[in-house]
C-alpha cells in the first residue's frame, strides 16, 4: 500500500511532528512524505488546460508527484489552521491536482487530516474550520476522510511535544485506522 504524506506549512514545526508520527505508524506502507516547502509547486493559473489533456502546462516539481498521487491508496493531509483555513501552501498543492479532477482519479482513495493552531479552548474551532476545510477538498475529489486529529494551543516550533505529547499517540493512531481502512 502506497501512501503520501504531506506537510501544508514552511515550517519544520507542529505540522510536520504530526505527519511524521502518522508516518511512523504505517511501518508496514510504502510512505513518502512530502514537506511543502521544500518543493517548487507554482500556482495554478486556471488555463484548464489540464481538463482536456490529463496534464499540467506548468513545469515545476509537480510533474513528478502527481503520477505519483496517482499511485498512492491513501494520504495524510497536514495543515497548519491559518485564518480558520488551510495553509496557502497546501491549497495551491490541491488547485496543481486538478489534471486529476476529471477523469476521477482520486476517487475512493483514503485520507487523514492532522491540523493544528495557537487557538485554544472554545476558539480551537479555528482550527476545526481549517480542517474542514481541507475535508471539503477531499469531499470534491470523492476521497474518503478515515479520521481527523486536531492540536490546539501550538504556536511555537515544539509546542506540540512539549505542552500535548499524547496528541503524536492520537496521530499514530489515527494512522493505524487508516491501515485497517486500506486492508478492509
Amino acid at each position: 500500500m502506497k501512501v503520501i504524506a504531506i506537510v501544508g506549512s514552511t515550517r519544520r514545526g507542529n505540522t510536520y511532528t504530526m505527519v511524521e508520527a502518522g508516518c511512523h505508524a504505517l511501518h508496514n506502507c510504502d510512505v513518502e512524505l512530502l514537506h511543502l516547502k521544500e518543493l517548487n509547486v507554482q500556482f495554478c493559473d486556471g488555463c484548464l488546460v489540464c481538463d482536456e489533456t490529463g496534464e499540467c502546462r506548468i513545469n515545476d516539481d509537480m510533474k513528478d508527484i502527481i503520477p505519483r498521487i496517482k499511485e498512492a491508496d491513501a494520504f495524510i493531509f497536514g495543515t497548519p489552521s491559518r485564518w480558520s483555513l488551510l495553509s496557502g501552501e497546501l491549497k495551491v498543492f490541491f488547485d496543481r491536482l486538478n489534471p486529476l479532477a476529471m477523469p476521477e482519479l482520486l476517487k475512493g482513495k483514503k485520507a487523514i487530516i492532522f491540523a493544528v493552531g495557537q487557538s485554544k479552548g472554545e476558539d480551537k474551532i479555528t482550527i476545526q474550520q481549517a480542517a474542514q476545510s481541507v475535508q471539503n477538498f477531499c469531499e470534491n475529489a470523492q476521497i474518503d476522510v478515515v479520521d481527523i486529529v486536531i492540536a490546539e494551543d501550538c504556536l511555537e516550533k515544539d509546542d506540540l511535544i512539549t505542552k500535548h505529547p499524547n496528541t503524536l499517540e492520537i496521530c499514530r493512531n489515527s494512522a493505524l485506522k487508516l491501515y485497517q481502512e486500506l486492508n478492509r
